[in-house]
């Protein structure tokens, strides 16, 4: 594998998503891009009512991000990350696309079907339209590789 795209949202699972991640960069000496999504509605309300682009180029305040590039530096790992706005499984399924990822790497909160039907599931919206591998980490230590 030549790069894998991280998904993170700050959470118990995105920080294990992380570490398995980061874990499989150094064994394939991969490039590593982490994703955060954020809604439009949060990126409106902080940015004073504007329309939301679909990118943000200055993502150095965000806190998830920064964080998930300082655990990849301390592990030798060259990393980038993207800060995107919109429906996180298009938008994660979108940059994998658009950069090439050779694996998707993503948490899950183990959310049965009726809980995550109520609430959403981002890592089951992944897994269902992505073109590519999907790697879900829970924090359980179990991970699940589904190939396509």
């Amino acid at each position: 594998m030549k790069k894998i795209l991280i998904a993170t949202d700050g959470s118990a699972t995105a920080h294990a998503a992380i570490d398995a991640g980061l874990e499989l960069a150094a064994e394939g000496d991969s490039e590593v891009v982490f994703v955060h999504v954020t809604s439009v509605l949060d990126f409106q309300s902080a940015a004073t009512g504007s329309e939301a682009p679909e990118r943000v180029p200055q993502m150095d305040t965000d806190a998830v991000l920064v964080d998930a590039l300082e655990q990849a530096r301390k592990c030798g790992i060259p990393a980038k990350a993207e800060l995107l706005i919109g429906h996180a499984p298009k938008q994660i399924i979108r940059l994998a696309r658009e950069i090439e990822a050779d694996l998707i790497v993503i948490g899950s909160r183990g959310l049965g079907r009726v809980q995550s039907a109520i609430l959403g599931s981002t890592s089951r919206g992944v897994l269902t339209k992505a073109d590519r591998p999907v790697m879900i980490v829970r924090t359980t230590g179990v991970r699940e590789l589904v190939g396509i």
